[in-house]
């Protein structure tokens, strides 16, 4: 049953991420129109309506089962001290290793790329491409 619970939270959740990113399409001509349907466009105006009846819905929850609400954040909150964190300069240290990482080999895909990209020109006869050549 818990995990039937977690499907429908993550289907939601999912769901209001959706509908709020498509709020982020604004219609090109918006200043042509008084009309808010028109201007936003019918598919955003109704994931608007829809995003604000599950957010009201989720509301109405949240007050409904306040005590089991509770509950569970009083046991999240225990389970989170019960975590074995790594420590401050340990995580730190991780994480700088990653970022150079990354970088190295964003480098190294960009210098093979320009070095496949010349190799391309002047097996084809048109000389140095990149560099400035014809």
């Amino acid at each position: 049953m818990k995990a039937k619970k977690s499907l429908i939270l993550f289907l939601v959740t999912c769901l209001c991420l959706t509908l709020s990113l498509s709020l982020g399409v604004a219609a090109e001509d918006g200043a042509a129109s008084d009309n808010i349907i028109t201007r936003m466009g019918t598919f955003n105006f109704v994931s608007l309506i829809v995003l604000a009846v599950v957010l009201v819905a989720v509301a109405i929850l949240c007050i409904v089962k306040r005590e089991k609400l509770g509950v569970a954040l009083r046991a999240y909150k225990a389970e989170l001290k019960n975590i074995t964190w790594f420590p401050w300069k340990s995580v730190w240290r991780n994480t700088v290793l990653v970022i150079v990482v990354v970088v190295a080999v964003a480098l190294v895909i960009g210098l093979l790329d320009i070095a496949f990209f010349e190799a391309q020109y002047l097996l084809t006869g048109q000389g140095f491409r990149f560099f400035g050549g014809n």
